[in-house]
Protein backbone atom coordinates (compact mmCIF):
# COMPACT_ATOMS: atom_id res chain seq x y z
CA UNK A 1 0.00 0.00 0.00
CA UNK A 2 1.62 3.39 -1.17
CA UNK A 3 2.54 5.90 1.67
CA UNK A 4 0.48 9.21 2.44
CA UNK A 5 1.41 12.36 3.83
CA UNK A 6 -1.51 11.77 6.32
CA UNK A 7 0.02 8.34 6.90
CA UNK A 8 3.82 10.04 7.76
CA UNK A 9 1.97 12.97 9.80
CA UNK A 10 -0.04 9.63 12.03
CA UNK A 11 3.10 7.82 12.42
CA UNK A 12 4.85 10.91 13.90
CA UNK A 13 2.09 12.36 16.26
CA UNK A 14 2.02 15.22 13.86
CA UNK A 15 -0.07 17.68 11.56
CA UNK A 16 0.10 16.82 7.83
CA UNK A 17 1.54 21.00 7.43
CA UNK A 18 4.11 19.71 9.41
CA UNK A 19 5.40 16.99 7.00
CA UNK A 20 4.85 18.87 4.24
CA UNK A 21 7.30 21.55 5.72
CA UNK A 22 9.77 19.23 6.43
CA UNK A 23 9.38 17.65 2.64
CA UNK A 24 9.91 21.28 1.24
CA UNK A 25 12.79 21.81 3.40
CA UNK A 26 10.74 24.90 4.66
CA UNK A 27 12.45 25.78 8.21
CA UNK A 28 9.55 27.83 10.27
CA UNK A 29 7.01 26.18 12.85
CA UNK A 30 9.34 22.55 13.31
CA UNK A 31 11.34 22.04 16.15
CA UNK A 32 14.37 20.30 15.66
CA UNK A 33 13.42 17.10 17.69
CA UNK A 34 10.17 16.81 15.60
CA UNK A 35 11.89 17.14 12.13
CA UNK A 36 14.93 14.63 13.16
CA UNK A 37 11.67 12.05 13.97
CA UNK A 38 9.88 13.25 10.74
CA UNK A 39 13.26 12.51 8.74
CA UNK A 40 13.94 9.06 10.22
CA UNK A 41 10.17 7.84 9.36
CA UNK A 42 10.41 9.07 5.71
CA UNK A 43 14.08 7.38 5.40
CA UNK A 44 12.46 4.08 6.75
CA UNK A 45 9.28 3.99 4.88
CA UNK A 46 10.76 5.23 1.59
CA UNK A 47 8.43 7.88 1.44
CA UNK A 48 8.62 9.46 -1.90
CA UNK A 49 6.19 12.52 -2.28
CA UNK A 50 3.97 13.25 -5.46
CA UNK A 51 5.62 15.66 -7.28
CA UNK A 52 2.40 16.52 -8.55
CA UNK A 53 0.64 17.49 -5.08
CA UNK A 54 3.90 18.93 -4.66
CA UNK A 55 3.35 21.56 -7.32
CA UNK A 56 -0.25 21.82 -6.64
CA UNK A 57 1.01 23.19 -3.09
CA UNK A 58 3.92 25.32 -4.11
CA UNK A 59 3.26 26.17 -7.73
CA UNK A 60 5.76 25.03 -8.95
CA UNK A 61 6.78 21.45 -10.71
CA UNK A 62 10.68 21.67 -10.63
CA UNK A 63 10.61 20.86 -14.28
CA UNK A 64 11.80 22.04 -17.44
CA UNK A 65 11.43 21.72 -20.83
CA UNK A 66 14.12 21.32 -23.56
CA UNK A 67 12.98 20.93 -27.26
CA UNK A 68 15.55 20.57 -29.79
CA UNK A 69 15.42 19.93 -33.70
CA UNK A 70 16.96 16.84 -34.18
CA UNK A 71 18.66 14.52 -31.59
CA UNK A 72 20.08 12.27 -34.53
CA UNK A 73 22.29 15.32 -35.11
CA UNK A 74 25.37 14.74 -32.57
CA UNK A 75 25.91 18.48 -32.32
CA UNK A 76 22.36 18.73 -29.97
CA UNK A 77 23.31 15.61 -27.53
CA UNK A 78 26.10 18.45 -26.20
CA UNK A 79 23.68 20.78 -25.85
CA UNK A 80 21.29 18.65 -23.97
CA UNK A 81 24.03 17.68 -21.60
CA UNK A 82 24.86 21.15 -20.43
CA UNK A 83 21.29 22.11 -19.78
CA UNK A 84 20.82 18.40 -17.97
CA UNK A 85 23.92 19.25 -15.73
CA UNK A 86 22.96 22.78 -14.60
CA UNK A 87 19.29 21.67 -14.08
CA UNK A 88 20.36 18.78 -11.96
CA UNK A 89 22.63 21.12 -9.72
CA UNK A 90 20.00 22.99 -8.80
CA UNK A 91 17.20 19.79 -7.79
CA UNK A 92 15.09 20.99 -11.83
CA UNK A 93 14.19 17.54 -13.94
CA UNK A 94 14.29 17.61 -17.58
CA UNK A 95 11.44 16.89 -20.42
CA UNK A 96 13.41 16.83 -23.62
CA UNK A 97 11.40 16.78 -26.79
CA UNK A 98 13.13 16.18 -30.12
CA UNK A 99 11.02 18.21 -32.73
CA UNK A 100 12.20 16.30 -35.67
CA UNK A 101 13.23 19.78 -37.35
CA UNK A 102 9.16 20.49 -37.55
CA UNK A 103 7.44 23.23 -36.62
CA UNK A 104 3.70 21.68 -36.22
CA UNK A 105 5.34 19.23 -33.80
CA UNK A 106 7.61 21.88 -31.69
CA UNK A 107 3.97 23.44 -31.27
CA UNK A 108 2.68 20.51 -30.19
CA UNK A 109 5.49 19.76 -27.56
CA UNK A 110 5.20 23.37 -26.20
CA UNK A 111 1.36 22.48 -25.71
CA UNK A 112 2.24 19.68 -23.95
CA UNK A 113 4.67 21.27 -21.68
CA UNK A 114 2.32 23.19 -20.72
CA UNK A 115 -0.28 20.42 -19.66
CA UNK A 116 2.64 18.93 -17.52
CA UNK A 117 3.01 22.32 -15.88
CA UNK A 118 6.82 23.16 -16.51
CA UNK A 119 8.33 25.88 -14.84
CA UNK A 120 10.05 27.17 -18.18
CA UNK A 121 11.19 26.21 -21.55
CA UNK A 122 14.38 26.12 -23.56
CA UNK A 123 13.85 26.31 -26.98
CA UNK A 124 16.19 25.23 -29.46
CA UNK A 125 13.77 26.01 -32.42
CA UNK A 126 12.86 23.76 -35.80
CA UNK A 127 12.74 27.61 -37.66
CA UNK A 128 13.80 31.24 -37.64
CA UNK A 129 10.78 32.53 -39.21
CA UNK A 130 7.71 31.42 -36.71
CA UNK A 131 7.40 32.39 -33.53
CA UNK A 132 3.59 30.94 -32.54
CA UNK A 133 5.42 28.30 -30.10
CA UNK A 134 6.86 31.81 -28.27
CA UNK A 135 3.56 33.24 -28.62
CA UNK A 136 1.95 30.22 -26.79
CA UNK A 137 4.70 30.40 -24.06
CA UNK A 138 3.81 33.94 -23.44
CA UNK A 139 0.09 34.14 -23.20
CA UNK A 140 0.79 31.54 -20.22
CA UNK A 141 3.18 33.09 -18.27
CA UNK A 142 5.71 30.70 -18.95
CA UNK A 143 9.40 32.00 -19.13
CA UNK A 144 11.65 30.61 -22.43
CA UNK A 145 14.98 30.86 -23.36
CA UNK A 146 16.09 30.84 -26.34
CA UNK A 147 18.73 28.40 -27.45
CA UNK A 148 21.75 27.97 -30.54
CA UNK A 149 18.62 29.57 -32.98
CA UNK A 150 16.98 33.34 -33.52
CA UNK A 151 13.82 33.73 -34.03
CA UNK A 152 12.00 36.70 -36.06
CA UNK A 153 10.50 39.25 -33.70
CA UNK A 154 12.34 37.83 -30.46
CA UNK A 155 15.50 39.18 -30.80
CA UNK A 156 15.88 40.63 -27.05
CA UNK A 157 14.38 37.68 -25.57
CA UNK A 158 16.59 35.92 -23.13
CA UNK A 159 19.04 33.50 -25.27
CA UNK A 160 22.36 31.62 -25.94
CA UNK A 161 23.86 31.60 -29.37
CA UNK A 162 27.47 31.45 -31.39
CA UNK A 163 28.49 34.53 -33.07
CA UNK A 164 27.97 32.32 -36.30
CA UNK A 165 28.57 35.33 -38.69
CA UNK A 166 32.34 35.62 -37.14
CA UNK A 167 32.88 31.55 -37.44
CA UNK A 168 32.11 32.02 -41.16
CA UNK A 169 34.39 34.50 -41.59
CA UNK A 170 37.47 33.03 -39.43
CA UNK A 171 36.68 29.63 -42.06
CA UNK A 172 36.49 31.75 -45.26
CA UNK A 173 39.50 33.48 -44.21
CA UNK A 174 41.92 30.59 -43.97
CA UNK A 175 41.14 29.52 -47.12
CA UNK A 176 40.88 32.29 -48.99
CA UNK A 177 44.22 33.37 -48.14
CA UNK A 178 45.34 31.51 -50.82
CA UNK A 179 45.49 33.61 -54.10
CA UNK A 180 43.01 32.22 -56.72
CA UNK A 181 40.93 29.92 -54.68
CA UNK A 182 37.63 29.06 -56.02
CA UNK A 183 35.15 28.31 -52.93
CA UNK A 184 32.34 26.72 -52.36
CA UNK A 185 29.93 26.78 -49.54
CA UNK A 186 27.67 23.83 -49.23
CA UNK A 187 25.10 26.21 -46.70
CA UNK A 188 22.29 24.91 -44.73
CA UNK A 189 18.03 25.31 -44.70
CA UNK A 190 17.75 29.36 -45.68
CA UNK A 191 15.03 29.96 -43.18
CA UNK A 192 17.24 29.20 -40.35
CA UNK A 193 19.14 32.08 -38.30
CA UNK A 194 22.87 29.82 -38.33
CA UNK A 195 22.23 29.41 -42.31
CA UNK A 196 21.54 33.14 -42.56
CA UNK A 197 24.74 34.15 -40.70
CA UNK A 198 27.57 31.93 -41.70
CA UNK A 199 26.54 32.77 -45.55
CA UNK A 200 26.90 36.52 -44.23
CA UNK A 201 30.19 35.66 -42.55
CA UNK A 202 31.63 34.22 -45.93
CA UNK A 203 30.15 36.80 -48.12
CA UNK A 204 31.80 39.34 -45.72
CA UNK A 205 34.95 38.06 -46.33
CA UNK A 206 34.71 37.72 -50.00
CA UNK A 207 33.62 41.23 -50.37
CA UNK A 208 36.57 42.47 -47.96
CA UNK A 209 39.34 40.95 -50.23
CA UNK A 210 38.16 42.50 -53.04
CA UNK A 211 37.04 39.09 -55.01
CA UNK A 212 35.11 38.73 -57.77
CA UNK A 213 31.56 36.61 -57.85
CA UNK A 214 33.35 33.56 -59.06
CA UNK A 215 35.30 33.51 -56.04
CA UNK A 216 32.57 32.03 -54.22
CA UNK A 217 30.02 29.35 -55.54
CA UNK A 218 27.11 28.87 -52.33
CA UNK A 219 24.61 25.93 -52.53
CA UNK A 220 22.05 24.97 -50.19
CA UNK A 221 21.46 21.82 -48.26
CA UNK A 222 19.90 20.42 -45.47
CA UNK A 223 22.85 19.91 -42.61
CA UNK A 224 22.91 16.55 -43.23
CA UNK A 225 25.29 14.06 -44.22
CA UNK A 226 23.41 12.82 -46.97
CA UNK A 227 23.31 16.60 -48.22
CA UNK A 228 26.63 16.96 -48.14
CA UNK A 229 27.10 14.48 -50.18
CA UNK A 230 24.77 14.84 -53.06
CA UNK A 231 25.76 18.66 -53.44
CA UNK A 232 29.51 17.78 -53.39
CA UNK A 233 29.49 14.85 -55.53
CA UNK A 234 26.68 16.54 -58.06
CA UNK A 235 29.27 19.55 -58.11
CA UNK A 236 32.38 17.02 -59.22
CA UNK A 237 30.14 15.57 -61.80
CA UNK A 238 29.55 18.63 -63.47
CA UNK A 239 33.56 18.95 -63.37
CA UNK A 240 32.94 22.31 -61.91
CA UNK A 241 36.45 23.84 -60.37
CA UNK A 242 36.83 23.90 -56.33
CA UNK A 243 40.17 24.33 -54.58
CA UNK A 244 38.11 24.83 -51.02
CA UNK A 245 34.76 23.93 -49.45
CA UNK A 246 33.20 25.37 -46.55
CA UNK A 247 30.42 23.59 -44.41
CA UNK A 248 27.46 25.44 -42.75
CA UNK A 249 27.78 22.43 -40.15
CA UNK A 250 30.15 18.99 -39.96
CA UNK A 251 27.66 16.58 -41.29
CA UNK A 252 27.59 18.09 -44.55
CA UNK A 253 31.69 18.50 -44.32
CA UNK A 254 32.12 14.90 -43.79
CA UNK A 255 29.57 13.85 -46.62
CA UNK A 256 31.33 16.17 -48.66
CA UNK A 257 34.17 14.43 -47.31
CA UNK A 258 32.96 10.94 -48.61
CA UNK A 259 32.20 12.66 -52.36
CA UNK A 260 35.81 14.27 -52.77
CA UNK A 261 37.09 10.92 -51.85
CA UNK A 262 35.07 8.71 -53.88
CA UNK A 263 35.81 11.17 -56.88
CA UNK A 264 39.79 10.17 -56.26
CA UNK A 265 39.87 14.02 -55.17
CA UNK A 266 42.94 14.48 -52.45
CA UNK A 267 42.10 16.01 -49.13
CA UNK A 268 43.71 18.83 -48.37
CA UNK A 269 46.56 19.19 -51.54
CA UNK A 270 43.74 19.26 -54.23
CA UNK A 271 40.62 20.87 -52.78
CA UNK A 272 40.54 21.75 -48.29
CA UNK A 273 37.67 21.31 -46.30
CA UNK A 274 36.22 22.79 -43.12
CA UNK A 275 33.19 22.29 -41.02
CA UNK A 276 30.93 23.97 -38.37
CA UNK A 277 30.54 22.35 -35.02
CA UNK A 278 33.30 20.21 -33.91
CA UNK A 279 31.38 17.55 -32.68
CA UNK A 280 33.32 14.29 -31.72
CA UNK A 281 33.04 12.62 -35.64
CA UNK A 282 34.98 16.00 -37.29
CA UNK A 283 38.08 14.03 -34.89
CA UNK A 284 37.23 10.52 -35.88
CA UNK A 285 37.00 10.77 -40.00
CA UNK A 286 40.24 10.69 -42.09
CA UNK A 287 41.86 12.83 -42.21
CA UNK A 288 40.28 14.75 -38.99
CA UNK A 289 37.89 17.67 -40.30
CA UNK A 290 39.17 20.86 -39.91
CA UNK A 291 35.91 22.94 -38.68
CA UNK A 292 35.05 26.20 -36.43
CA UNK A 293 34.13 24.76 -32.54
CA UNK A 294 30.92 25.89 -30.97
CA UNK A 295 31.19 25.69 -26.84
CA UNK A 296 27.80 23.46 -27.18
CA UNK A 297 28.39 21.80 -23.54
CA UNK A 298 28.71 25.61 -22.07
CA UNK A 299 25.86 27.08 -24.47
CA UNK A 300 23.52 24.64 -22.79
CA UNK A 301 24.38 25.01 -19.33
CA UNK A 302 24.33 28.93 -19.72
CA UNK A 303 20.99 28.54 -20.89
CA UNK A 304 19.54 26.65 -17.97
CA UNK A 305 21.38 29.28 -15.82
CA UNK A 306 19.73 31.86 -17.85
CA UNK A 307 16.25 30.28 -17.14
CA UNK A 308 16.69 29.26 -13.53
CA UNK A 309 17.47 33.03 -13.40
CA UNK A 310 14.21 34.40 -15.37
CA UNK A 311 12.19 31.62 -12.94
CA UNK A 312 13.41 33.43 -9.95
CA UNK A 313 12.40 36.83 -11.15
CA UNK A 314 15.69 38.18 -13.46
CA UNK A 315 16.08 40.39 -16.27
CA UNK A 316 16.15 38.90 -20.28
CA UNK A 317 19.41 38.58 -20.97
CA UNK A 318 21.42 37.39 -24.16
CA UNK A 319 24.94 35.33 -24.15
CA UNK A 320 26.75 35.23 -27.39
CA UNK A 321 30.00 32.78 -26.95
CA UNK A 322 32.77 32.76 -29.91
CA UNK A 323 33.63 30.19 -31.72
CA UNK A 324 37.03 29.10 -32.98
CA UNK A 325 38.56 27.72 -35.71
CA UNK A 326 40.32 24.47 -35.44
CA UNK A 327 42.70 23.45 -37.91
CA UNK A 328 43.37 19.98 -38.48
CA UNK A 329 43.59 17.56 -41.53
CA UNK A 330 41.44 18.51 -44.05
CA UNK A 331 43.50 21.71 -44.52
CA UNK A 332 46.59 22.89 -45.54
CA UNK A 333 49.00 24.89 -43.63
CA UNK A 334 48.47 28.76 -44.00
CA UNK A 335 50.22 30.58 -47.10
CA UNK A 336 52.92 32.86 -45.40
CA UNK A 337 52.43 36.19 -45.43
CA UNK A 338 54.64 38.13 -47.94
CA UNK A 339 56.92 40.71 -46.95
CA UNK A 340 58.15 44.04 -48.75
CA UNK A 341 61.25 43.93 -50.46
Amino acid sequence: MKMTIADIAARAGVSKATVSRVLNHRPEGVGAGTRARIEAILRDTGFQPSGVARGLATGKSRSVGLIIPDLANPFYPLLVRGVEGALDESGYSLFLCDSGCSLVKEKDYVRILLEKGVDGVILDSAGSDCDCQLELLEANGVPFVLLDRLIEGHQGATGVFVDNREGARQAAAHLLARPGCALVYLNGPGHLSQSILRRAGVEDRVRALGLPARALRVLDGDDTLEGGYRLTAALLAQGLPCDAIFACNDLMAVGALRALRQFGVAVPEAVEVIGFDDIDLARLVEPPLSTVSQPALEMGARSAELLLRLMAGGAPETTVMEPRLVLRGTTRNPPAPSHPA
